[in-house]
């Protein structure tokens, strides 16, 4: 009985780490690394772009290795390659010996690990060399590589075959290659040379084209499209107005008509008024003798 027991436990120590290994388990469908020497930075500017595979369940934890010395800069998770964010990602970095372990919550199949690595040598005759390592727990599908050929620079060379990717539009010279498989757990690493004669940044010699706008550019108000409406609208306010200007004109002359009728009566009255010659009371009407001193009053009759 015992024996069976001791059976039993043993393995069970066996079935069921494995059985949560592989529920873990994650594996990457692509590796995009691009490397831009010397690019902003005296450095060498590693932008890691990783595509987890289709089956893979979210989130998971994702550990990517880097250069101990090397200064992490961005770590982006989105559903796409152009929709990746940094914004709320959630991520941990540890040192273990010659690597930085950065710990990744994915939440999405993209991410973007970028960094800026102080490992790129220059030596007097102007020759630039750097050694880029990889080396992860998850097996790559495909590991492709990207470089970037930095300004002023000749002779670009890498231990990999390199094929030319032209010019792009930023008027720097690309080459890539693609490495194919790379197996968990196996260090993979290529070399990088070329000559530069100055330390110009690539970034200070970027040509800045002119934005062209016109009547098409998405976001711009053509004017043209809108005055038809623009001169309705004034001709309407003058006609607005014209009818405001013309009824308040009309009321102020009635007002003055008003005002003026009064007066007129007064004069027709103070025309027909008496008064008296002795001393100067006005007289009302049908008064005979002053109602002030006595006198008789004359009407304009009696004259």
């Amino acid at each position: 009985m015992r024996k069976w027991l001791l059976a039993f436990v043993m393995g069970a120590l066996f079935i069921f780490p494995s059985f949560a290994f592989a529920q873990n388990q994650v594996s990457i469908e692509s590796v995009n690394v691009s490397l831009w020497p010397e690019y902003d930075k005296a450095e060498m500017l590693v932008i890691n772009y990783i595509t987890l595979s289709a089956d893979t369940e979210f989130p998971v934890q994702l550990d990517v290795r880097i250069s101990a010395d090397s200064a992490l800069h961005t770590v982006a998770v989105g559903e796409s390659s152009e929709g990746v964010t940094d914004q709320g990602v959630d991520y941990t970095t540890k040192k273990d010996g010659e690597w930085l372990v950065v710990s990744i919550n994915a939440t999405g199949p993209s991410i973007q690990v970028e960094y800026y690595d102080p490992n790129l040598t220059k030596k007097d005759d102007g020759l630039r060399s750097y050694s880029y390592r990889w080396l992860s727990d998850y097996d790559v599908t495909d590991f492709v590589a990207v470089f970037q050929q930095p300004f002023d620079a000749t002779g670009f060379k890498s231990s990999l075959p390199l094929q030319d990717d032209g010019v792009h539009p930023d008027n720097l010279q690309y080459y890539f290659s693609d490495a194919g498989t790379v197996p968990a757990g196996k260090a993979f690493a290529f070399d990088v040379s070329y000559q530069k004669p100055t330390d110009t940044l690539s970034i200070s010699r970027l040509d800045i084209q002119p934005v062209t706008v016109d009547e098409n550019t998405p976001g711009r108000v053509s004017l043209i499209n809108y005055l038809p409406y623009i001169i309705g609208g004034f001709g309407v306010v003058l006609i607005v107005g014209g009818l405001v200007y013309y009824r308040q004109s009309g009321r102020a002359s009635s007002k003055k008509s008003r005002r003026r009728h009064p007066a007129h009566a007064d004069g027709e009255e103070s025309a027909s008024d008496v008064y008296c010659a002795q001393c100067g009371t006005r007289a009302r009407s049908g008064d005979r003798f002053c109602r002030t001193c006595g006198s008789r009053i004359r009407q304009s009759d009696d004259s």
